[in-house]
């Protein structure tokens, strides 16, 4: 049986080896390995030997136990990290075996600026820029929903909404609300951001379910025929109390189709599923033209009420359990099914080099 590598978050590891859940299901990569023909190996960049071997990670049924083996050939990087020594392994790696999902450029701004470039994906991108004092007061005249967002983060942490009401302004964080003048918005966004780096982004006026925005995950991976398709798509109901989607910062996910049929017939649910679908393929193949390694993506999506598809941000590592949380077993299984189907046919030689891929 062919061997491939799923290397994971270090705490991800600790948990398996210690027999404990997490959110990265390991029995579905062995279970759907074994269909495949393939032996996963699980271990962390610092598991990996200076002898062309890695101390690696092979599940027994209930925990993970270590086992010494060369580094396999495919390697499907699931770990996201700032580790300098990390990533590094992963640079290496990379020059050395075929490592998908390598090192990439996450931040918003970038790349929001090489998805621009392309002239079929622009109407997808709200409007985009790096936070300053005379890009914010611009926006506030012109939008009347804005976001303040780190450059680079995740799960909501650091995200305000600001919605203009008259004069005054609602200041809208997983923290704390404010309603504030506008030199008030000001004086508290250059204390809430203080020397990070932040951009500002155009708030799409979202569809609604009972009554609150919400928002679309949808799984963009590679599949079999290295071909980018939609593994699954699940909608997240944003907290009224923070307006979030994120599952982690109070948000609901439910099936899309539920929250479709609220504000649409089934013809416009289905037209609106293809458009969303497609908008995320293209966006998929626009970023894979800077990163060839990439192969695995999670993208939050808006709709307006129209249901025109916008995208908000693109994962490099979709934690799929939105999936989960909405019940959607079936497209939750098939996030596991596309990497390994792929990792199975770049063993099989299947198509060129991606080694070049991580920077």
């Amino acid at each position: 049986m062919n061997k491939v590598g799923i290397m994971l978050d270090w705490n991800i590891i600790q948990h398996g080896i210690n027999g404990k859940k997490s959110y990265e299901r390991l029995p579905y990569y062995v279970e759907i390995g074994r269909e495949l023909g393939l032996e996963p190996v699980f271990f962390h960049p610092r598991h990996v030997l200076s002898n062309g071997k890695v101390k690696g990670y092979f599940w027994n049924g209930s925990r993970l136990v270590p086992r010494v083996v060369p580094v396999p050939q495919v390697i499907h990087n699931r770990v996201l990290t700032g580790d300098l020594k990390a990533r590094q392994v992963i640079r290496s790696l990379s020059k050395t075996q075929l490592v998908f999902n390598g090192l990439v450029v996450r931040d918003k701004r970038k790349v929001h600026q090489m998805l621009w470039k392309n002239p079929q994906v622009r109407s997808y991108l709200p409007h985009t820029v790096p936070y300053s004092r005379d890009n914010l007061r611009h926006f506030l005249d012109r939008y009347r929903i804005v976001y303040v967002k780190p450059s680079i983060g995740s799960v909501g942490i650091g995200v305000v909404r600001i919605e203009r009401e008259g004069d005054h302004y609602h200041f809208i964080s997983s923290q704390y609300r404010k309603v504030l003048s506008r030199q008030g918005l000001i004086v508290e966004l250059a204390r809430w951001i203080g020397n990070k780096r932040y951009l500002i982004q155009q708030g799409i006026p979202l569809a609604r379910y009972e009554g609150k925005t919400f928002d679309i995950r949808v799984s963009v991976q590679k599949n079999r025929e290295q071909k980018w398709s939609v593994s699954g798509m699940v909608a997240k109901v944003a907290n009224q109390k923070n307006k979030l989607s994120n599952l982690a910062r109070g948000g609901r996910a439910f099936p899309l189709e539920t929250v479709l049929r609220e504000s649409f017939s089934p013809e416009q649910q289905k037209e609106i599923i293809e458009r969303i679908g497609l908008a995320a393929i293209q966006l998929a193949r626009q970023y894979e033209s800077y990163y060839p390694s990439l192969a695995d993506l999670g993208m939050d999506m808006g709709i307006d009420g129209k249901g025109n598809p916008y995208l908000i941000e693109i994962n490099i590592r979709d934690q799929r359990y939105s999936f989960y949380s909405a019940g959607e077993m079936a497209m939750f299984k098939q996030t596991y099914r596309h990497p390994l189907e792929y990792a199975s046919s770049l063993m099989r030689g299947m198509v060129p080099s991606i080694r070049k891929s991580s920077q």
